[in-house]
């Protein structure tokens, strides 16, 4: 007949009684303080050591010593919840595992390498993925993730945020990297179980995980959330610098604006929102009267500053939430919209588009472009078209072609202006912005 294993169980007779209920089929030892523990350690020959972290600080403290009396011992510390962090920290001086109280036998069980939980205490209910690996939920989730780098770090964050809850079986789950946070689930006040987000020896984050729905969280656990900071880290980093080139493909070299690319690529998601939620949007393409003037007279260099300066000008009367490109050659196209008022029937084109797209050519006539020098023939000017949806057309294609249509009047009328499209298919010559918008 085997010999049964040798438990020795240093803290209050309580935690004894617990250990012994959860795994009948050791021997079980108790010592009510650490200095007696001490000594019984090195005299009993004990196969696993159990050390309750209510013995205070001390019970860190003589961690080293039991290590040393009791070399081939597995030392186990019991902590409530609320003292996990200490725990943890406790593992560095010499512990070979924590588990949560009130004991469960599968998780004392596996600490102690001790075969077979006795039936005196059943395991923690709860997902085994919290504390055997990842199911095939968890990785789908992280899939999911790496799939959808390109939607940008805060994108990647909020989906990790969602992965480490469910993974967890967490109440909620909170991550923050650099500037960014994000958090899955219910909000609770304080953290059972963090990790720091660390990037070459500096914290740059956190990870912080609610009480578990079922039981509580285990050492194997927190291994796992510290194998999860160095992926979220990871992972963060992999969207920064798909987000970099990305942003680098949809941008202009010369003015530093959007290009037409990413343009056309917004203006269809924002139409499709616009259809759902019955809402206007303008597009309105300027290009600079006589550019060719410019760049024949001063040269290419100062053609490309003349395009920055009015790059930059047309970016500052825009509002936030607008779209700024550069289209091609000289020309410029803006999406104005608006999110609160959706369109009634019998609406018009939107004052304050006319408005502030006639801002754009005051602006810029008023400028003193630098580059020109002090012998510019007079003040640079643009000529725009502006569209408008749903009124002169319903797609893409429709709206830039009604736009461009309408910078082409405003050229033949003169130039210096900006012109509406007329109906799509009146065939009627569009108008000019005086004489249909009125007063802003």
């Amino acid at each position: 007949m085997a010999e049964r294993p040798r438990l020795l169980v240093i803290g209050s007779s309580e935690l004894r009684g617990e250990v012994a209920r959860a795994l009948p089929e050791c021997v079980v030892l108790g010592r009510g303080t650490l200095l007696a523990g001490l000594w019984a350690a090195g005299h009993e020959r004990p196969s696993g050591i159990v050390v309750g972290m209510s013995c205070g600080t001390d019970a860190r403290r003589v961690l080293p010593h039991l290590r040393q009396v009791a070399a081939d011992a597995r030392i186990v510390l019991a902590c409530p919840t609320a003292a996990e962090p200490q725990a943890r920290e406790a593992l560095k001086a010499g512990a070979d595992d924590y588990v949560l109280e009130p004991l469960a036998s599968e998780e004392l069980a596996t600490a102690l390498r001790v075969r077979g939980a006795g039936p005196g205490m059943p395991a923690r209910a709860g997902p085994a993925a919290a504390s055997r690996g990842p199911t095939w939920a968890e990785l789908h989730g992280l899939s999911e993730v790496l799939r959808n780098l390109r939607e940008g770090p805060a994108a990647v964050l909020a989906r990790l945020a969602q992965v480490l809850r469910e993974a967890f079986d967490a109440v909620c789950a909170a991550v923050s990297v650099d500037e960014l946070s994000a958090q899955d689930g219910e909000q609770e006040s304080a953290a059972v179980l963090s990790e720091p987000v660390v990037r070459g020896g500096t914290v740059v984050g956190h990870i912080a995980l609610g009480r578990r729905q079922i039981g509580a969280y285990t050492a194997r656990d927190a291994a796992r959330l510290a194998d999860y900071a160095l992926l979220v880290e990871a992972l963060v980093a992999q969207a920064r610098e798909q987000a970099h080139w990305q942003d680098l493909a949809w941008r202009d070299d010369l003015s530093g604006l959007r290009n037409r690319r990413y343009f056309e690529g917004v203006l269809d998601r924002l139409l499709e929102e616009c259809r759902a939620g019955r809402r206007r949007l303008t597009v309105v393409l300027f290009d600079i009267d006589d550019f060719k003037t410019y760049n024949d007279r001063y040269g290419h260099d100062t053609g490309d500053a003349l395009l920055r300066e009015v790059a930059t000008l047309l970016t500052r009367c825009c509002r936030e939430r607008d779209v700024v490109a550069r289209y091609g050659g000289d020309e410029f196209a803006v999406i104005l919209w608006d999110a609160e008022k959706p369109r009634v029937p019998g609406s018009q084109h939107p004052k304050s588009a006319v408005a502030l797209a006639e801002r754009f050519g005051a602006v810029i006539r008023g400028h003193r472009f630098l580059c020109l020098g002090s012998q510019a023939p007079g003040p640079v000017t643009i000529s725009g078209g502006l569209a408008c949806y749903p009124w002169d057309a319903s797609d893409r294609a429709g709206l830039l072609k009604a736009a461009d249509a309408a910078l082409l009047a405003a050229k033949r009328e003169g130039k210096d202006r900006i012109a509406l499209a007329g109906p799509a298919s009146g065939g009627q010559e569009p108008r000019s912005a005086e004489e249909s918008a009125g007063p802003a």
